[in-house]
C-alpha cells in the first residue's frame, strides 16, 4: 500500500487519536465533515517526508524528488529552467534543501547507532491494520522501519535532539502515544509484540546532531493509557453524535481557570 492510500484509509491512526484527544469537534472537522478541506502539509512536514524517503526509501526519493534549478524564476533563463524541471509527479527541492538532506543522510550514515538501527534488515513504510478488541474500531499504523529482529524504528527530524529537547518534543507532539499505538497495532496484526520502540532524532540544521532513544516501559505505559482513553472517547462519540452534524468541542458550561502549576510562584 502506498502512502497516499494508507492515509486515505479510514482506520484509526495516531492522527485520529490526536484529533479526538483535542475535542470531538476537532475530530469531526478533520475526518467526518462532508465539506472538509484536507489539511495541507506544512513546509516542515514536507521536508520531513523528503528526508524519510531519502533515508528509508531511496528508490522512492529518486523517482519522486528532484533538485530545483539554482536560478531565480524572475529571469528568462530561470523561467525556462524551472519549466523544464517541473515534471508531473515530481517534487522539486530547493538547492539548499537538497544539500540539507544530503547532509542529514551523511550524518545518519556516520552515526554508529543510528546507521545500525536504520539499516537493520526489515521492512520500511509497511502498513498494518487490526481491530481493537475493546472498542471494535479498526486501527492502523505505518512504521518507518520494522526490523526483522523485532524493533520499531521511527526517524524524526527535529530542532533539538538533546535528551531534554527531544523529551519536550515527545510531550508536545504526543510521540509517546504514537509509540504505544504502533506497538498495539503491530501486536494485534501480527500476533507478536515488538521488542520495543526506537526514535532516531536528527537535527535539521548544522551540525546535524543525532541521538537515538529507546522508549522506556514507563513512556510506553503512559502512551498506552492516553491512546486507550482516546479510543474510548472516539467510540463514545461515534455512538452518541450524528456523523453529519458538528460534534461538541469543549465544555458548554462556564469553566473556572487558574494558572497552571508550572507558572505559579
Amino acid at each position: 500500500m502506498n502512502n497516499f492510500d494508507y492515509h486515505a484509509h479510514p482506520a484509526v491512526s495516531k492522527s485520529h487519536l490526536d484529533a479526538i484527544g483535542q475535542s470531538p469537534l476537532h475530530y469531526w472537522c478533520r475526518f467526518l465533515d462532508p465539506n472538509r478541506v484536507p489539511p495541507q502539509p506544512t513546509p516542515a512536514m514536507e521536508f520531513g517526508s523528503a528526508v524519510h524517503a531519502a533515508v528509508l526509501e531511496p528508490e522512492v526519493f529518486a523517482a519522486e524528488y528532484a533538485k530545483a534549478p539554482d536560478l531565480p524564476k524572475t529571469t528568462k533563463a530561470g523561467k525556462e529552467a524551472w519549466a523544464a524541471a517541473a515534471q508531473p509527479g515530481i517534487k522539486l527541492l530547493k538547492p539548499d534543501e537538497w544539500s540539507q538532506i544530503q547532509s542529514i543522510e551523511a550524518a545518519l550514515s556516520a552515526h554508529p547507532m543510528a546507521s545500525k538501527v536504520l539499516q537493520s534488515p526489515g521492512r520500511s513504510e509497511a502498513s498494518f491494520f487490526a481491530i481493537d478488541p475493546a472498542t471494535d474500531l479498526e486501527i492502523k499504523c505505518r512504521p518507518d522501519h520494522l526490523t526483522d529482529s523485532g524493533w520499531v524504528v521511527d526517524l524524526k527530524t527535529t530542532q533539538d535532539a538533546s535528551l531534554a529537547g527531544f523529551g519536550k518534543s515527545i510531550a508536545n507532539f504526543r510521540y509517546h502515544v504514537q509509540a504505544a499505538h504502533y506497538l498495539t497495532v503491530l501486536e494485534l496484526a501480527t500476533g507478536v509484540r515488538p521488542k520495543g520502540f526506537i526514535f532516531v532524532a536528527v537535527e535539521k540544521t548544522y551540525p546535524f546532531a543525532i541521538q537515538v532513544f529507546k522508549c522506556s516501559d514507563d513512556l510506553i505505559a503512559q502512551g498506552t493509557r492516553t491512546a486507550r482513553a482516546n479510543l474510548e472517547a472516539l467510540r463514545t462519540a461515534l455512538s452518541t453524535y450524528p456523523l453529519t452534524t458538528p460534534w461538541p468541542s469543549y465544555s458548554n458550561q462556564m469553566t473556572e481557570i487558574n494558572l497552571p502549576i508550572w507558572a505559579r510562584n
